[in-house]
């Protein structure tokens, strides 16, 4: 894994958007006083790629992800990975609760044809392909580049404080990384494959001897015996197909007997049963007297007709009944309204006498208010006089007319000036009241008036309509006439109707008599016709019941005849069934002798070729269970092999086998480098070795070639030990994987400051060679100026109050 480019928002202690552009650098650093925010840049790229950083503990906690004052962020990283480009972004949002939660994860590949320099949002729109997106994108990542987060974080990613991990791990724990990070699970993974296929030939081992113990023995004797079996019955088929063809001719004559007695008896069943209805000798006098009842019917309805007829003449020269009613209401409707009339001119005279009355009063209450308007204002003048009066001065000009005053005028008391005005607002209510009291009266006087105009057009109008009708008592008279002669046609036309439905009735009950009739020598055609095939001779005449008599004589000649064809088709029937029975019993015993039973109602050919086919079926499967047994037999002898060999590759492949011994030489390979890059980085006074269970330890040249283990070496020189051992693993990594793995960068981050200055210039001369004499990317993190100002490429951090900011210095 190659950084291209890393794009931070929001993220750590870094407000604003910050591009790191690292696609043409080798070796850099980040430098800058303590906390200014040189290892949150790491944290980026290993939050972009994993979704977490050491420094947080937990995988799962990203609280700290977020700037304090930024509700969203975001973490984008471009590199470079198994031949091809790729991008990692992460987005990042603050939830109302103050929960710092991953809104978005995705993986996606590049093109790669986008220039890396170029501008970072077209590196990522040209998206080739999405490989993840979610919950799957750290999964993916770690697919990408075979290795898992906490293998990032101990080679390619040594975190702050975390140097040692590698160095200071349990064998086991150290044995678990070299196989993830080496590719050597795949031995693991065919261990396991040999002993599930081990398992699996075992079960099959098993399965097998079962069937071969179900299948048993068949020998050459057995499938001898069931090949005669079948050639046996095999020559039976001429003989029963012969016995079955006689068969089937006696069925079908004794069939052809039996449905020829069957319509002999069906025939003098119904000779037998022939029987003339009981109502055809009174049908012909039911239909005479139907005939007598209809030309009564008609003549009563002729009578009445001409009854309904005269009454209807009489009738029709009387006046109309409406027209006799509607005079009769208009003499009742004027009486009534010539009372109403004087009732309502009385009270119009009342009405009209109250208006006049009503305006007398308002004409008096208005001159009192007047008379008493008039007091006011005199009472109100003779006040201002006085008032006026008390401020006159002997000898000084009155202030009205400017004159000077000789004499004080002398007024006598006014009138009191509240009684005036009580005597004007009480004629002004009595004003108010008369004018109501006049309106009511005068719309009372109009609303009489109305009703004695309205009442006298209504009586003119009923004496206009009633000029030209007869009196009252005429009327009376001429509608009494009316209501008799219309009861009397009403009488009439009750009894016509009546007449016309008996005729309808008696016509209808003649018609049913016919139909009757009509259903009676139908009845007695389909009697006839019945005995067609007998001969019978056809209906003739018009008298049914003679017709009849003659159909019944003629049965009774044919009846004894067909008596004798009967019995002669029983004797017939029984003969051919006593042959098919005897045929059946041979067949029977010939099939009995070779042991195949014949069923009731069963053929015998169907039998027969039952069992042929049954014994054919259990020759083919003798045969082929001796063919299954020696297959068997060979099935058994390779699932014993295969169960050997892949038990034995099962064992080897455990882990504390092949995997143990694997994992020691890479271990050895490694301790070795790194042994050699200690010396250097030490001045010749330390080696690292691995003792008998595995554990690093390191052998003290100035100690008389002691050993001691590794967690006795002070601050300085366990990182001089941790930074020899990951440059050897970041080294052999390819080789030791068979390339499978490629860590083309590591990160370092702080450990310099516990260095003196020779030491320094040693670890800063092996990482400039790192750099140079190979394809990686080494990246370190340091607050130290002697070390920052040795690396060619510098990414200046410093820190205001708001936020991080980083700025790239070419040396």
């Amino acid at each position: 894994m190659r950084p291209l480019r890393l794009m931070f928002e929001g993220f750590g202690s870094y407000r604003d958007e910050t591009d790191v552009a690292l696609h043409d650098v080798d070796f850099f650093v980040l430098t800058g006083p303590t906390g200014a925010g040189k290892s949150t840049v790491i944290d980026a790229l290993c939050f972009a790629l994993y979704g977490t950083v050491p420094r947080w503990g937990k995988g799962n906690v990203i609280r700290n992800a977020l700037a304090p004052s930024v509700n969203e962020g975001k973490v984008c990283l471009v590199f470079e990975a198994s031949g091809g480009r790729y991008a990692a972004v992460r987005l990042l949002r603050r939830s109302a609760q103050g929960n710092v939660q991953t809104k978005e994860a995705r993986l996606d590949r590049l093109d790669p044809s986008v220039p890396p320099d170029a501008d970072l949002t077209k590196i990522l729109e040209a998206v080739a392909e999405s490989v993840a997106e979610g919950d799957k994108v750290t999964g993916a990542v770690s697919e990408l580049l075979g290795i898992g987060y906490e293998q990032f974080t101990q080679c390619v990613v040594l975190p702050q404080g975390r140097f040692a991990e590698f160095l200071q791990a349990k064998a086991g724990d150290r044995q678990d990384l070299l196989i993830n990070l080496l590719a050597f699970a795949v031995y693991e993974d065919i261990g396991k494959k040999a002993r599930e296929r081990a398992s699996v030939a075992a079960s099959r081992l098993k399965d097998r001897e079962k069937q071969l113990a179900e299948l048993g023995m068949v020998t050459d004797e057995v499938v001898a015996a069931a090949s005669e079996r079948v050639d046996r019955l095999a020559g039976l088929v001429p003989a029963v197909d012969e016995s079955v063809e006689k068969m089937a001719e006696v069925r079908a004559r004794w069939a052809e007997a039996n449905a020829a007695t069957k319509i002999a008896r069906e025939q003098l069943a119904d000779l037998s049963g022939l029987r003339r209805p009981g109502d055809v000798v009174d049908l012909a006098t039911r239909l005479a007297d139907a005939d007598e009842l209809i030309t009564r019917r008609v003549a009563e309805k002729a009578e009445a007709e001409e009854a309904e007829t005269k009454v209807e003449a009489a009738r029709a020269g009387l006046p109309e009944q409406a027209e006799l009613v509607r005079w009769r209401d208009a003499h009742t409707r004027l009486a009534t309204l010539t009372s109403r009339l004087e009732r309502l001119s009385a009270a119009a005279a009342e009405s009209d006498a109250a208006e006049k009355a009503a305006a007398a009063e308002l004409v008096a209450a208005e001159q009192a208010l007047a008379d008493a308007e008039t007091a006011q204002t005199t009472a109100d003048r003779a006040h201002r006089a006085v008032a006026l009066a008390a401020d006159l001065v002997e000898g000084e000009p009155c202030p009205v007319c400017r004159q000077q005053v000789h004499d004080l005028p002398h007024h006598a008391v006014p009138a009191d000036l509240g009684d005036a005005r009580v005597a004007v607002k009480t004629a002004k209510s009595q004003v108010t009241a008369a004018r109501k009291a006049h309106a009511d009266t005068a719309r009372a006087a109009a609303t009489a008036k109305a009703e004695v105009e309205g009442g006298q057009r209504q009586s003119a109008e009923l004496a206009a309509e009633l000029r030209s009708a007869p009196p009252l008592a005429e009327v009376e008279t001429a509608l009494e006439k009316r209501e008799a002669a219309d009861a009397a046609a009403e009488r009439a036309r009750t009894r016509a109707r009546a007449a016309r439905r008996a005729v309808d009735d008696a016509q209808r009950e003649r018609t049913a008599l016919g139909d009757e009739e009509q259903r009676a020598w139908a009845a007695l055609r389909a009697s006839r016709d019945q005995f067609v095939a007998l001969g019978v001779p056809p209906v003739e005449g018009a008298d049914l019941a003679a017709a009849w008599q003659a159909l019944l004589t003629w049965a009774t000649t044919h009846r004894d005849e067909l008596t004798a064809r009967v019995d002669d088709l029983d004797r017939t029937e029984r003969e051919l069934a006593a042959e098919g029975t005897a045929a059946r019993t041979a067949v029977a015993t010939l099939l009995a002798e070779h042991d195949v039973p014949l069923p009731d109602r069963a053929k015998a050919d169907v039998v027969l070729g039952t069992a042929l086919e049954g014994a054919r079926r259990d020759l083919a499967d003798l045969t082929g269970k001796r063919s299954r047994s020696a297959a068997l037999v060979e099935e058994l002898a390779q699932a014993r092999e295969e169960q050997r060999v892949a038990h034995l590759l099962g064992q080897l492949l455990k882990s504390n086998g092949f995997e143990a011994w694997l994992c020691a030489e890479a271990l050895e390979s490694l301790v070795t480098e790194a042994s050699e890059i200690l010396m250097q980085l030490s001045g010749g006074q330390y080696e690292l070795h691995r003792d008998s269970r595995n554990d690093l330890v390191v052998l003290d040249h100035n100690d008389a070639g002691t050993t001691r283990p590794v967690n006795t070496l002070s601050g300085g020189e366990t990182f001089q030990a941790s930074l020899a051992l990951a440059l050897a693993l970041s080294h052999q990594v390819v080789g030791l994987s068979g390339g499978k793995r490629d860590l083309s960068s590591m990160f370092l981050d702080e450990g310099f400051g516990t260095l003196d200055e020779a030491t320094l210039d040693t670890v800063a001369a092996t990482l400039e060679r790192l750099a140079a004499e190979t394809d990686r990317m080494v990246g370190i993190v340091t607050h130290v100026p002697a070390l920052a100002e040795r690396v060619p490429v510098q990414f200046a951090v410093t820190r205001d109050g708001a936020s991080s900011r980083l700025r790239r210095v070419e040396v």
